[in-house]
């Protein structure tokens, strides 16, 4: 009997370490044009995640280029006019550890 619940103990840790599942990072944004000052929305819909890392490549010097978000979702009103890379990093471990996964998407401010 000890050799049964022993054997399925090890079943059951096998199964559970082979089942993990990476993250896979998925961005909407509310809009790809925007205006400068208008708010744009970010909103994670990416899966296996438990935390997330945004940031901003724009043109050189702008302020944006210096932020960065953690959030599921969140506006931010761009102050410069210019294209910017939106990166999005989505982590499968509490503060951004563990496997991850990168989305871009690229906005244009008026």
């Amino acid at each position: 009997m000890r050799k049964i619940k022993i054997i399925a103990l090890f079943l059951i840790l096998g199964v559970s370490t082979s089942c993990k599942k990476n993250p896979t990072a998925c961005m909407e944004v509310s809009t790809e044009t925007a205006s400068v000052g208008q708010d744009v929305t970010f909103t994670t819909c990416s899966t296996n995640a438990l935390s997330y890392d945004w940031y901003f490549i724009g043109p050189t010097g702008v302020p944006e280029n210096d932020l960065g978000y953690s959030e599921i979702t969140f506006n931010h009103a761009f102050s410069t006019a210019g294209t910017y890379t939106v990166v999005h990093v989505a982590f499968n471990k509490f503060s951004f550890l563990g496997d991850s996964d990168t989305t871009t998407k690229v906005i244009t401010i008026n």
